[in-house]
């Protein structure tokens, strides 16, 4: 049997709020995340992107990931592709490359790459293409179509990829793929940039998103509620890939309350006793909702009640008269139409949309980070 670890979107160096507490649980998180894979004695670790939040990572973020394989220590191979937020800009170079005598980067430079090792008997081929954008799309599927050609013979087939697929994602130009151009040859395709776990039988294998490994964003913790923060543990045994979720057990809890006006010191005190004694200090996400609503009092009462409490609580108020932007099903309002025809060109037009996508969730900070790489584009150019 060969087992193999499969995470992705770790993300190291992002400080949610801009609260160095946050960085660290992050930090913590991949700590989690090396001793469960020296429990679970994996042969080989796969990183499908993103295991920095930035191409140009803080100090802290290499001595994390140093940490992570001091830990491991060689006693798995280790390969990795890079996603959107670690993959250099313009002619840059990956940070990744502090670390090339202890990891595998495959697929730099718009060119799907392939490492062949054999363990314990078995022979296994391990592919991968870092991310492109969909500006590279043609790129993007003509390599694909290459290793769609290849074939294995019995060997054991892993492709790493770093994309979003239509079948995961609600609106066309917020994906790079669509799921019927992914090669079906591979045993097990190792994706990653959607932050939410996903599992899908494919070709003559298995997909899966691991997630990202701590919730990064207010839109993650329904998902994290239910399916858990983690990685995957891949085993493949004969022709059989079994599957099976790791979770991390030291997510910092996030909570969402919301609250009436007009009930408001009743639901505070208890909001207060819900999470009163919590070791690690949650993130309140506060929706206030009524008539005639005192904005200063509401923050005051808030700030007395949750401060020592919380580590931190953002705070929405929507009063009765006012209309909120609903929330949209798949195929109900194409907004990425509208987008389109306003823009015409594709290219800005993606940026648009994911930047609506950030601020229809309130993540101001990841739609100034989409602005930001868009701004520094434009500057090159």
């Amino acid at each position: 049997m060969v087992r193999i670890a499969h995470l992705a979107d770790t993300h190291l160096g992002y400080k949610q709020y801009n609260l160095d507490e946050r960085e660290k649980d992050i930090y913590d998180a991949l700590e989690e995340i090396s001793d469960k894979i020296l429990e679970e004695r994996v042969d080989i670790v796969v990183h499908s992107g993103d295991l920095f939040d930035s191409s140009r990572p803080t100090p802290q973020a290499y001595r994390a990931f140093k940490n992570f394989l001091k830990k491991l220590d060689g006693k798995a191979k280790i390969f990795s592709v890079l996603g959107d937020h670690d993959r250099p800009k313009s002619r840059g170079i990956a940070p990744h490359i502090l670390f090339e005598d202890q990891i595998h980067i495959l697929g730099v430079g718009g060119s799907a790459q392939q490492q062949q090792l054999n363990i314990g008997g078995r022979d296994v081929v391990v592919a991968g293409l870092s991310n492109l954008t969909r500006s590279y799309r043609v790129v993007l599927v003509e390599e694909l179509k290459k290793l769609s050609t290849l074939k294995f013979d019995g060997k054991i087939s892993i492709l790493l990829l770093h994309e979003g697929i239509d079948k995961f994602l609600p609106f066309e130009g917020s994906f790079e793929l669509y799921m019927d151009e992914l090669p079906k040859n591979f045993n097990y395709l190792a994706m990653g940039h959607l932050h939410t776990r996903i599992r899908a039988s494919f070709g003559k294998g298995e997909l899966a998103y691991p997630g990202s490994t701590e919730v990064l964003r207010r839109d993650e913790i329904v998902s994290w509620q239910k399916n858990g923060k983690g990685f995957y543990i891949v085993d493949f045994e004969h022709d059989d890939v079994k599957v099976r979720n790791v979770n991390i057990e030291g997510i910092r809890l996030q909570i969402e309350a919301r609250l009436n006006y007009a009930r408001f010191d009743s639901e505070i005190e208890s909001l207060v006793k819900q999470v009163e004694g919590i070791e690690k200090q949650p993130i309140i996400h506060v929706l206030v909702e009524g008539k005639n609503i005192d904005r200063q009092n509401v923050h005051q009462t808030l700030t007395s009640a949750l401060t020592g409490r919380s580590l931190t609580f953002r705070q929405e108020i929507v009063e009765e008269n006012e209309q909120r932007l609903p929330d949209l099903k798949p195929g109900s309002f194409q907004v990425n139409k509208v987008i389109q025809d306003y823009f015409d060109d594709e290219n800005t037009a993606g940026i648009a949309l994911e930047l609506w996508n950030h601020l229809r969730h309130k993540d101001i900070d990841e739609a100034k980070k989409v602005a930001e790489q868009y701004f520094q584009k434009e500057v090159k150019q």
